[in-house]
């Protein structure tokens, strides 16, 4: 077996070696390990043109996508679907097609054995990864799922809601049991949309972002809550809490700038205070996200520009590739830029190192 690796690796040393650059390049694409791009065909109504929200699976080999349009104020809604992609072949795993409008958020358990799906119809659905069988469907009432977050140990999930302003007591963030759907808990973020939601590190904390400028940290246990960020000028479209749950990073476009600025502000969890912020032009962002060892924001705009904002030097990397929505895998090797009905993965640490 030494022997056979020995020759493989002079083979591929030495096979290299009459090839020109370009050939070299191509024979190595050859060997990468992951698809570079995950593609589906236009939908004929046009749902599918627009990715909602992506994720990786725990092992970082399973990549979900979520597709379709907010058309929950039409007369005919037009349904939405996900897809389970294979990171390393691009192939469709399962396809999800039970939504009712456009698929909004999707997420995996933190133990990899359920895949949850969520819709502005009003729907959270969990999936058996082992055979993609639905085990539980959730509805709730005349509300519009925005986003999802399993708990550390994979026993509950919180789900944000959109709820209209003439229900202004209304919850729009609600805590289930998994195993069985039923409803555990209720709270009202002050913001009618729910724009983000994650467990802390022990499960015992939500941190919640509502898009009318409202980041709150919520104790599970006495439902009591504590006020991070609540600016007048910054409508929010995107929050992330760090791995170490240190930090909690929140996104948006400013008001007085008609959307032609966005604005980051990342504050320290324990002691609620301003660490550091970034504001730039570039139209609405729509999304932010840490890498797993929190050195990097990953940030890209309705403009479809992505950048990585490295938090101890302040390095900026713009990318090439167009995203409006982002997702890191678990193992920091892999990012996924969503751009209408495109997903392209790239290798993270090539595009550090290339800069």
């Amino acid at each position: 077996m030494l022997r056979i690796l020995i020759s493989g690796a002079m083979w591929l040393t030495l096979g290299f070696s009459h090839l020109s650059a370009e050939d070299r390049s191509d024979v190595r694409e050859k060997f990468r390990s992951h698809a570079q791009s995950l593609v589906i065909p236009e939908d004929p109504n046009g749902n599918t043109s627009v990715i909602s929200d992506l994720e990786f699976s725990s092992d970082s080999k399973m990549l979900a996508v979520t597709y379709g349009r907010f058309r929950g104020l039409l007369q005919k809604p037009d349904p939405g679907q996900a897809i389970v992609w294979d990171v390393a072949s691009g192939k469709r795993l399962a396809t999800f097609n039970s939504f009712k409008d456009g698929g909004s958020s999707v997420d995996f358990s933190k133990d990899g054995k359920l895949l949850a799906t969520g819709s502005y119809d009003g729907s959270v659905q969990f999936w058996r990864v082992k055979d993609w069988s639905r085990q539980v469907r959730i509805e709730l009432d005349s509300e519009s799922v925005t986003t999802l977050d399993f708990s550390p140990d994979s026993t509950s999930i919180a789900v944000g809601t959109i709820v209209g302003e003439e229900d202004a007591l209304k919850p729009n963030l609600h805590l289930y049991k998994v195993a069985t759907g039923r409803e555990m808990k209720s709270l009202r973020c002050p913001a009618d949309d729910v724009v983000g939601v994650q467990f802390s590190l022990d499960g015992k904390s939500l941190v919640c972002a509502g898009m009318r400028g409202v980041v709150q940290v919520w104790n599970v246990q006495t439902d009591t809550s504590r006020t991070i960020l609540q600016p007048d000028d910054l409508m929010l479209f995107s929050m992330a809490v760090s791995h170490d749950g240190q930090l909690i990073a929140a996104g948006g476009s400013l008001f007085q700038y008609k959307h032609k600025k966005w604005q980051i502000q990342i504050w320290d969890t324990e002691s609620g205070k301003l660490k550091q912020d970034k504001t730039e032009t570039g139209g609405m962002l729509s999304s932010i996200r840490f890498t797993p060892d929190d050195r990097w924001l990953v940030i890209a705009s309705r403009h479809c520009k992505v950048k990585l904002w490295n938090l101890s030097t302040s390095q900026n990397i713009e990318v090439s590739q167009p995203g409006i929505e982002i997702a890191v895998s678990p193992d920091g090797k892999l990012l996924a830029l969503a751009a209408e009905n495109k997903v392209a993965i790239l290798d993270f640490e090539k595009l550090i190192n290339e800069k």
